[in-house]
């Protein structure tokens, strides 16, 4: 994947999360929350924030311990891509305790969140695990 800003997906069955990097890669930062309507809602959506944004691709977090939920996140992502007609590369990383770790975050007494929703903060979390994992 080609240098400069990243968006990451927490994609669940009511709500999308939404979390961004700089372009040097160093700072994830939770974006928004979007609440699932269609897929061409959403996608269009996603590709307003990915195109405002000016990013060079996207990261998805896979629930790899939920064979289930895995099989309807690799269909969305198939969606996407075809709908961002191939013009911008989708990863799919494991997410596993990224709600975990948004929830701690969430509940802590410096945390300014004022809704109960932390798919932003997942989102942001998986972003933060895959840069890592890229050395």
């Amino acid at each position: 994947m080609k240098k400069g800003r990243l968006v990451a997906l927490d994609i669940g069955t009511k709500r999308i999360g939404i979390a961004t990097c700089d372009a040097t890669r160093l700072i994830t930062t939770p974006r928004m929350i979007l609440n699932r309507q269609n897929h061409l809602d959403d996608f269009a959506k996603i590709k307003n924030f990915v195109e405002e944004n000016e990013a060079v691709g996207i990261v998805i977090g896979l629930p790899i311990g939920s064979p289930e939920m895995m099989s309807v996140i690799k269909s969305f992502a198939k969606k996407l891509d075809e709908f961002l007609e191939k013009k911008i590369p989708i990863t799919l990383f494991d997410e596993r305790l990224s709600s975990f770790e948004a929830k701690e975050i969430h509940a802590s007494p410096l945390s300014r969140k004022k809704n109960k929703f932390v798919d932003d903060i997942a989102a942001s979390i998986i972003l933060e695990h895959f840069l890592q994992s890229q050395g």
